[in-house]
């Protein structure tokens, strides 16, 4: 047997096995078996939907094409740089990180000021 797709979810690797059993080709979905019990454990990330080696063109042929513009849409999703994401992103993200040091540091030097006018009165 040979791999003809890999898929990222065993719902869509069933699928593809149930459209090529419509076309009498039978077919198999390999992944690791930890995905249903502790998907946590998972060692090996997708499943292969694999078939006979003379039939590997016939279910490519019924599969169709991959969507590329899809798989290309979701890497730039998934890898923008931080310069390229909208400014408002940005600021926010940082006034998020200046919310939790600037409140302790304005804590610390009121405190350090208090603990001083004590010591030297």
């Amino acid at each position: 047997m040979s791999t003809v797709r890999e898929y990222g979810t065993k719902f869509d690797a069933d699928t593809a096995k149930a459209l090529l059993a419509e076309y009498g080709i039978d077919s198999a979905v390999y992944g690791d078996p930890a995905h249903h019990v502790a998907p946590h454990l998972v060692t090996e990330a997708g499943f292969e939907l694999m078939v006979l080696t003379p039939q590997i063109d016939e279910a490519l042929e019924i599969l169709g094409p991959q969507n590329p513009a899809l798989d290309e849409l979701e890497a730039h999703y998934h890898h923008r740089s931080f310069a390229d994401r909208p400014k408002w992103i940005r600021v926010l993200t940082y006034l998020l990180l200046l919310s939790t040091p600037v409140p302790l540091a304005i804590g610390a030097a009121v405190l350090l000021v208090d603990l001083l006018q004590r010591a030297f009165p």
